[in-house]
């Protein structure tokens, strides 16, 4: 029986390459489910990814949080992990998401940790457990930490907002976005400080903080989450990433603050995920 679906969404031939070297443990009760956007070519599925735990499917669509969806939907494993093509695999890590959500049936959502490939973390991860609802100060997630149960969060229709996200206007963001509704309709989450990961890339708001989009992006999600203490924070970000780059301040807190305004302004058309449309 399988209890547990890695969810890998990458894009192109390039992309199941890069899978096809990742290490993808085989371990009793977990399968591995690929969603590759392929929108002009089907690629060839690489002979190391014809697996009987392992299933890839295709899609023309474009954009991370889309391909994310149908990932979502598309999963039948009561305990899900939402992953990257980018990551080898712990099977003890693996194991622990299954042993806590059997233990412990009141959590939708597990938080988790990985590291570099030099066994280093890009950040500074709690070493005690918490709940995701009161995070300790400085914390924050990415994609490939979250597993969740499925029937939970698409009982809930808790997808990815598909504004935000590679390939989308807004390029980063949509975990937190995704955590935030999740909390919000009354789920469950806890962090756990286990390694499910090595992570090869780095995450978008981590390598590109003082890009335009990024920053733009950041500055919506901001005000989303924040909706008293928005501004104060959006500055404070601007500040910290003008610190960490070579971006002056003004500049940065000029797209942060287009970001903010684009969620005051248009907040019922940015962050609409009940309706997400089934995509092709």
């Amino acid at each position: 029986m399988t209890k547990l679906q890695v969810l890998i969404a990458t894009y192109g031939q390039e992309g199941l390459d890069r899978i096809s070297q990742n290490r993808l443990p085989e371990i009793e009760g977990v399968e591995y489910l690929v969603s590759c956007q392929a929108p002009e070519v089907v690629p060839a599925i690489p002979v190391s990814l014809i697996r009987d735990d392992l299933k890839v499917i295709f899609s023309s669509s474009r954009g991370l949080s889309k391909n994310r969806n149908i990932l979502l939907r598309e999963a039948y494993a009561p305990y899900c992990l939402i992953a990257d093509d980018d990551l080898d695999f712990i099977p003890e890590g693996l194991e622990t998401i299954i042993t806590t959500f059997d233990k412990s049936p009141e959590l939708d959502v597990i938080a988790l940790q990985y590291t570099n490939r030099d066994g280093k973390t890009e950040k500074n991860y709690p070493a005690t457990s918490f709940d995701l609802s009161r995070p300790p100060k400085g914390y924050f997630i990415s994609s490939v930490e979250l597993a969740f149960r499925r029937d939970s969060v698409v009982g809930k229709r808790i997808f990815f907002n598909e504004n935000f996200g590679v390939g989308s206007t807004y390029p980063c963001g949509e975990e937190d976005l995704w955590l935030h509704d999740a909390l919000r309709q009354g789920l469950k989450g806890a962090y756990r400080p286990a390694t499910i990961a090595v992570h090869y890339g780095q995450s978008t708001g981590i390598r590109d903080m003082s890009r335009p989009s990024v920053l733009r992006a950041q500055g919506a999600v901001i005000s989303r989450l924040n909706k008293t203490t928005g501004l104060l924070r959006v500055i404070l970000k601007a500040w910290r990433s003008s610190r960490q780059s070579d971006a002056g301040f003004i500049k940065c807190l000029l797209l942060a603050l287009s970001g903010w305004k684009d969620t005051r302004l248009h907040a019922s058309k940015l962050f609409n995920t009940k309706n997400v449309a089934k995509t092709e």
